[in-house]
C-alpha cells in the first residue's frame, strides 16, 4: 500500500478519534507524515547495519538481548526515541494551528487566533512541546514577542489575551513570574483552549497509536536491510550475536 493510500486511509479514523471535520484532520495526518514519518525515514535510509556497533553494545547485552535481530531492533527503537522527540513537538505546534485555524503570525508569536465575539478577542501563544524545551533566554524572547505582538494589536484597539501554552507535561496554570499579563497554562487546559474540543490532548494521544502506521509503512524496507547487513556482520549461523566481532566491528567489507 502506498504512503498516499495510507493517508487516505487514515483520515476518517483521526476525524472522528479528535472530533474534528475530515479536512481538518487531514491536514493533521499529512503534518504527521511530512514532519514525522519522512523525516525519520529519511535519516533511517542513511543507516548501515555496521554503524550500531558504534554505540556501546554492553548497553545491550547488559539488558539480555543476544540475537541480531533483537539488537538492532532495540538500537533502532532507541535511536528513534531521541529523534523522534523534536519532530513531535514540531509536529504539536502544527497541529495547534490546523485545528484552532490559526495563524502563525510574523511578530516571533506561534499562534494567533481571531476569537469572534462582542468584543473579538485575539488570543496569542507561545507554544512549548515540554516545560523543559526553553531555555531561560529562550523563555524570556517568547514573553518580549507577546509583548511585541500584543503592543502592535492593542494600539488597533483590539483585546488581546497573551498565553504560554505548554503542550504537554504541565499540570497547572498560573500567570507567568516576570509579566503577570501573560498565563502559562497547563497542557489538558492549553489544548482544550486552543481548539475549543474537550479532551484534546488525550484524543490526539490516541490518534497518534493510529499514525504510527505511517512511520512502520515508510520504515519496514530499510529496517530489513539494516537487519541483512548486521546479520551479515554480525550474526552467526544461528542468527546471534558475534560477541567478538560486535566488541572489534571490522572496517572493511562484510564477510561472505
Amino acid at each position: 500500500m502506498s504512503v498516499a493510500s495510507d493517508r487516505e486511509r487514515l483520515v476518517p479514523t483521526v476525524s472522528t478519534i479528535l472530533g474534528v471535520s475530515e479536512s481538518v484532520a487531514q491536514g493533521v495526518v499529512v503534518a504527521f507524515d511530512e514532519i514525522v514519518a519522512r523525516p525519520l525515514q529519511a535519516n533511517l535510509a542513511k543507516k548501515k547495519g555496521r554503524d550500531l556497533a558504534k554505540r556501546n553494545p554492553m548497553i545491550y547485552t547488559t539488558r539480555g538481548i543476544s540475537t541480531v535481530d533483537a539488537w538492532v531492533d532495540r538500537s533502532l527503537e532507541d535511536w528513534e526515541t531521541s529523534a523522534i522527540e523534536g519532530h513531535i513537538g514540531t509536529w504539536m505546534e502544527e497541529v495547534a494551528r490546523i485545528v484552532s485555524g490559526g495563524i502563525k503570525p510574523g511578530s516571533g508569536v506561534d499562534l494567533q487566533i481571531e476569537r469572534p465575539g462582542n468584543p473579538a478577542v485575539v488570543e496569542l501563544y507561545a507554544l512549548q512541546a515540554a516545560p523543559n524545551t526553553k531555555s531561560a533566554g529562550g523563555s524570556r524572547s517568547d514573553l518580549d514577542s507577546l509583548r511585541r505582538g500584543a503592543s502592535a494589536l492593542r494600539a488597533g484597539r483590539r483585546v488581546v489575551e497573551t498565553y504560554v501554552a505548554v503542550l504537554h507535561g504541565r499540570s497547572t496554570s498560573a500567570p507567568v513570574g516576570a509579566d503577570p499579563g501573560v498565563t502559562k497554562i497547563g497542557s489538558d487546559d492549553a489544548w482544550t483552549k486552543i481548539t475549543e474540543i474537550p479532551e484534546f490532548r488525550v484524543r490526539l494521544l490516541e490518534a497518534t497509536t493510529e499514525l504510527a502506521t505511517l512511520v512502520q509503512g515508510r520504515s519496514a524496507g530499510d529496517v530489513a536491510r539494516i537487519k541483512a547487513e548486521a546479520r551479515l556482520i554480525f550474526g552467526d549461523a544461528n542468527g546471534a550475536l558475534r560477541l567478538d566481532t560486535l566488541a572489534n566491528p571490522p572496517r572493511g567489507r562484510a564477510r561472505g
